[in-house]
Formats: C-alpha cells, structure tokens, sequence
C-alpha cells in the first residue's frame, strides 16, 4: 500500500512538471482574442490611465485647501516719507519721528479660496474626459489587435484541415498502391501504372512536411500574441456560422470619437467658468519694521484679514475664438466619424459580396466533388480491366482531391468572411 500511494505522489509531481505547452490544447477564437488583449502591452496602459486620472484628481480637489506662503524681505531707501514740520518752531518740545530708511520684515500670508466660478468643477471635469479618451483610444489599438489574431487563426484552422484531409487522400493513395501491386500481379497493370502511383504518394508525404512547417510557423506567430506556447497537439475550435447584427454604433473607434466630442464639451464649461470671478478669504500675519504704523522705529508684529474679490477680463478678449474654435473641432470630429461609417459600411458590402460568392461556391462544391468520386471510381474500374493506365487514375484522383480541397478552402472563407463582418460591425 505504502509503494502504490509513493508511485502515485511521483506521478503527480511529473504531471505538475509537464510544460503547458506540452498538454493537447483546445483554442477557441474568442479565447485567442481575449488572452491575446491581455498579454499585450497596451492592456497595462489602463491602469496607467487611471492612475494619471486620480493624480490628476487629487491634485485639481487641492484647489480649496488653504494656501500658505511664507516671505522674509529687507531693504533700504533712498529716501522715506517726511513731514515738513518744525514743532520746535512753534514751541512745542517733540519732533516728528522719521522713518528708517532699513526696513525688515517677515510675514505669513493664508488664502482661502471660497468659490473659483466652477473652474475646479470644470477641471475635474475635462480630467475625466480626457482619461476616456485615452481609455477609447487603447481600445482601437486593442480592437485591432483581433483582427490580426483572426487571420492567423482561420490560417491555422484552413492548414489544419488540409492537413488531416491530406493524411485521408494519403491513405488513399496507399489503398489505390496496394490494388495496382494487385492488378500487377494478375498481368493487368504494369511497373509504369505502380510509379505513377508512388509519384504521388511522395508528393502526398512532401505537402504534408510543408504543410507541417506551416502550421508550426503560425503556432509560434499565435504563441507570440496570446503569450501562451502552443504546441503541434494544439487543437482549433471552428467557429460555427451564426447571424452576424449589425451595430455601427458599438465599433471602438466610434465610441473613441464619441468620448473626444464629450472632452469637447469639458472644454466648453472651462472657458465658461474662465470668464466669471473668484471669493475667497486671506489673512496676513507679520512681524517687521516698521509695522502697521510705518512712523514706529522698533519691530512690531501685525496682522490684516479680509475677503477679496478677483475677477480678470483679459480671457474675454480670446473666448469666442476659443468657442469657435471648439466648434470647429467638433465638425471635424463628426465628418471623421461619417467618413469611418462610409468606409465601413463600403467594406462590409464587399465582405458581403464575397459571402454570397463562397456561399455560392459552397453549393456547387458537394456536387462536383461526387461527380468526380464517380469518374474516379469508373477509372478504377476501367484500370482493373486493363483499360486504363496508372498516370489516368492518378490524374482522376489528383482531381477528386482538389475538388475536396476547395471544398475546405470555401468553407473556412466562410465563416472568416461571417467573422470579418462581426468584426467590422463591432459586435
């Protein structure tokens, strides 16, 4: 008991140290799309994204707190303020005392903004704005990103299927040897009718080292892009044809373009708050000399408080070119945004178009396929009664497998085309 529960930990421990790459995997395209959005640098842009945005937050919310700035001066004059009195004159025995002409100080002003006119309001507003714009704008890049994804994926998915239809023709071809070896046993065919045959079974066996190739250089192309090592037993899921709905509204780029219409808007309720005043309080407390009373020779301390009032005129001078300029902004994001609608539509009209003509194609393809089966068959027949060389029922077979192979081809057109088009809807 005590041997089988060791073997059984060690079988554990060598599972756990099997790569994932070894394991048979099974991918779908959605999947693809989502490990590969994950694994791209861009997807840690969010949370930079959000992290400027809070920064930036904090630091327009610091606008009401109290202000506190510390001065320290010195100075001398050339000249100071006198009264051109001589009280002795008129008897009297005091003098006017004269203000020294060096003057120190230090003093410790506090301000507190009560109301900015809604500038901070408008501040955070824009800061908002502008990190959803940044957020819509990693969106296309990542949106993209699919795109590119999708094409490696239905090559892959096309690869593998002419892969394993290739090893069945292969077999094929080895069935079709073992009869000619047959007939030539019974006198019918000849050493001729036998190298034709093995023509193609090395042909057979060269397309599927290429094809092996292949398949492993998109594996590795795919392996980069979802940050995952995909190995040869990796399986592809075909996606399954389905009723693509059209949203042009959901595309990553329209959505950009509606978020940089809103910091456009942001930007309007700035300029506006920028044209009314602000209320705030402030207190100045000092110690100098002279002080308050600037005919007192000795330090003094002091201290002034009040309300004040500041509203600056200068940003009516340029703000109805600023809403002019907003305005033209705005035009050039909506002809961008029919621009990419009528680019879009134009596409999906020839994705559309090429959809019909492989449906099309699809339709025929099952047809002709067992219409060459049946002349392949007759050719067989015909070469066991010595009626047909090896080369001719090669040929017929070679037909029947390009027949097939078309077949595979239009179908992964297919459901490529039906995927092109959720892709360009947004959906």
């Amino acid at each position: 008991m005590a041997r089988i529960r060791t073997k059984a930990t060690a079988l554990a421990l060598l599972l756990l140290l099997i790569p994932r790459g070894i394991s048979a995997q099974e991918l779908t395209l959605e999947e693809c799309w989502r490990q590969a959005e994950q694994h791209h640098p861009l997807s840690q842009q969010y949370a930079l994204i959000e992290q400027t945005k809070d920064y930036s937050l904090s630091n327009a919310s610091k606008r009401y707190l109290p202000q506190l700035s510390l001065t320290a001066k010195t100075s001398y004059q050339s000249e100071v303020t006198k009264i051109p009195l001589d009280l002795t004159a008129l008897g009297l025995p005091m003098s006017i005392p004269e203000v020294q002409r060096d003057q120190y100080g230090a003093t410790i002003d506090v301000s507190q903004l009560l109301w900015d006119g809604g500038r901070t309001a408008a501040a955070r507003s824009m800061i908002r704005s502008e990190a959803e714009v940044s957020r819509a704008e990693t969106d296309v890049s990542l949106y993209a990103l699919r795109r590119r994804v999708s094409e490696i994926y239905f090559a892959l998915l096309l690869i593998s299927e002419q892969q394993s239809y290739n090893d069945l023709f292969h077999e094929e071809i080895l069935r079709t040897k073992h009869k000619v070896e047959t007939l030539i046993n019974g006198g019918v065919a000849t050493s001729s009718d036998l190298d034709a045959v093995e023509a193609d079974r090395i042909r057979s066996e060269r397309t599927r080292s290429e094809y092996l190739a292949l398949r492993r250089s998109y594996l590795g192309a795919l392996s980069l892009l979802v940050g995952d090592t995909l190995s040869d037993s990796t399986k592809l899921h075909a996606p399954t044809a389905e009723t693509i709905e059209e949203r042009h509204r959901s595309r990553p780029e329209l959505l950009a373009l509606d978020r940089q219409t809103q910091a456009l808007d942001a930007r309007r309720k700035e300029l506006s708050a920028s044209l009314l005043p602000t209320l705030g309080l402030f207190a100045q407390g000092g110690y100098a000399r002279p002080g308050l009373n600037f005919l007192d020779r000795d330090f003094s301390p002091y201290y002034i408080v009040g309300a004040r009032l500041s509203w600056s005129l200068g940003s009516l001078y340029t703000h109805r070119n600023n809403q002019r300029l907003l305005s033209t902004q705005e035009r050039g994001l909506d002809l961008k945004r029919e621009t990419f609608v009528t680019n879009q539509q134009i596409e999906m009209t020839h994705k559309r178009g090429a959809l019909e003509k492989v449906r099309t194609q699809l339709h025929y393809d099952d047809e002709l396929i067992a219409l060459r089966r049946r002349i392949y068959s007759s050719s067989v027949a015909k070469m066991e009664h010595g009626t047909l060389s090896g080369a001719d029922l090669m040929r017929d077979l070679t037909q029947v497998r390009l027949a097939e192979q078309e077949k595979i081809l239009h179908q992964v057109q297919y459901l490529q085309l039906l995927y092109d088009l959720r892709w360009l809807s947004g959906v």
